[in-house]
C-alpha cells in the first residue's frame, strides 16, 4: 500500500467542506481503494474509496454515523443513511462522474443530486489523491 495525501473538496446544499487527509491507497486489478480517517467532534470515521474500471465508484464511511454510495453516470443508488438515531433513506443520482488516473494522481470528480428524507439537493465532491511525500 502506498501512503498518500488526499484532497477532498464537496459542495452539499449549498454549504462547501474542504479538507486534507493523510491516507493508503491500494492498486489491484482493475481497482484502486483509498482508505483515510475522517476526525471530527462525532469521533473518527473510516472512509474507503474503490474505483472500479475507471467509471464506478464506491464510497463507506464508517463511524457515529456510517453510510455507503455508489457513483456512476446515470445511475440511481438507494441506500441508508446510519446514525445512533436510527436509519434514514437516503438516495443518490449520478449527473456525471469523471475518473482521472494520470502518472500517480487519481482524480474523480462527481456531480449528483441526492435526497436525504425527501429533502433534495445538488451536490457534488472533488477528490484529488497522490503520492505522500
Amino acid at each position: 500500500m502506498l501512503s498518500v495525501k488526499v484532497f477532498f473538496q464537496s459542495t452539499a446544499g449549498g454549504v462547501e467542506y474542504k479538507k486534507i487527509y493523510d491516507g493508503k491507497m491500494q492498486v489491484a486489478e482493475g481497482k484502486i481503494t483509498v482508505y483515510y480517517d475522517e476526525l471530527d467532534d462525532n469521533g473518527v470515521t473510516k472512509t474507503e474509496v474503490c474505483v472500479i474500471d475507471d467509471d464506478f465508484v464506491t464510497i463507506k464511511r464508517s463511524g457515529q454515523f456510517s453510510n455507503y454510495l455508489e457513483f456512476k453516470s446515470g445511475y440511481s443508488y438507494v441506500g441508508e443513511y446510519l446514525t445512533p438515531y436510527g436509519k434514514i433513506p437516503v438516495e443518490a443520482f449520478t449527473k456525471s462522474l469523471i475518473i482521472k488516473n494520470d502518472r500517480g494522481v487519481l482524480q474523480i470528480l462527481a456531480k449528483y443530486k441526492s435526497s436525504l428524507m425527501g429533502e433534495e439537493s445538488e451536490n457534488q465532491f472533488t477528490m484529488r489523491v497522490g503520492r505522500a511525500k
